[in-house]
């Protein structure tokens, strides 16, 4: 029993163009994402060090995932708000600047372990190589 396939065309319609600007979203929203990040982030050193603390795990991705869903829909005076109360963020440009910290701290993080690993690999190499001086050196018993 030979079967055969039937041929099926794959029609995809064409993407519909959208310019970049209608794609982009306005300053309030972005606004309102920076607040999230920066209550995302301050909320999850504290959890952080209080697990740290009791010796416990703590999971940033879950933290940070269901962060996001909790407060995605939450106005942005409510979480100014939150800013203020939990954290003495009293405006805008505070909340600002302290985005600006995290993410310069992130950025020192990264720098940091990218010079750990660019460093380590310099110090294996070292290593190696004392190790063939060493071969030339006799051990007496």
């Amino acid at each position: 029993m030979l079967k055969t396939r039937k041929a099926t065309k794959t029609t995809s319609k064409p993407k519909k163009h959208i310019p970049a600007l209608e794609r982009v979203i306005t300053y309030q929203e972005k606004v309102h994402l920076m607040v999230i990040e920066v209550l995302r982030e301050e909320s999850g050193r504290e959890l952080a060090a209080t697990a740290r603390f009791n010796e416990q795990e703590f999971d940033w991705e879950k933290h940070n995932t269901q962060f996001r869903n909790d407060y995605l829909n939450t106005p942005l005076k409510e979480l100014v708000n939150y800013a203020r109360k939990l954290y003495g963020l009293n405006n805008l440009d505070e909340i600002r600047d302290r985005r600006a910290a995290h993410k310069a701290a992130r950025s020192k993080r990264m720098e940091g372990l990218n010079g750990l690993s660019n460093n380590s690999d310099d110090w294996i190499d070292d290593d190696f190589e004392q190790d063939e001086d060493d071969e030339d050196l006799e051990v007496e018993d």
